[in-house]
C-alpha cells in the first residue's frame, strides 16, 4: 500500500492531460473505496474548489429518467438479480488485489 492520506494532512496531486482527464492518485482512490468502472461526482464547493465524492451504487441521481413515462420495466428473477450482483462484487473484490 502507498501513501495514507488523512483529512487536514496531506494533499495530493494530479495533473490534467490534453483530453481533458484527470487520473486520480492510487492513495486517493483507495482512500475514496473507487475501482475502475466507478463513477465520482464533483460539486462545487466553498471559493474555488470543488468536493470530490464517489457515486455509490444505490444512489438516487442513478435513477433519473428510469422511471419516464411510457417506459416498462423488465422483470428478472430474484436469483438472477442475486447472481449478477455476487459476480459483480467478486469482480470489484478481485481487481483491488
Amino acid at each position: 500500500m502507498g501513501k495514507e492520506i488523512r483529512p487536514g494532512r496531506t494533499a495530493v496531486d494530479a495533473t490534467l492531460t490534453s483530453k481533458g482527464q484527470l487520473t486520480l492518485p492510487a492513495p486517493v482512490r483507495e482512500a475514496m473505496g473507487v475501482v475502475p468502472g466507478d463513477k465520482v461526482r464533483f460539486a462545487p464547493s466553498e471559493g474555488e474548489g470543488f468536493l470530490v465524492t464517489p457515486v455509490r451504487r444505490g444512489d438516487v441521481l442513478k435513477l433519473d429518467g428510469a422511471f419516464a413515462a411510457g417506459k416498462r420495466l423488465g422483470t428478472l428473477d430474484i436469483r438472477e438479480l442475486r447472481r449478477r450482483a455476487a459476480t459483480r462484487r467478486a469482480k470489484m473484490l478481485a481487481s483491488r488485489r
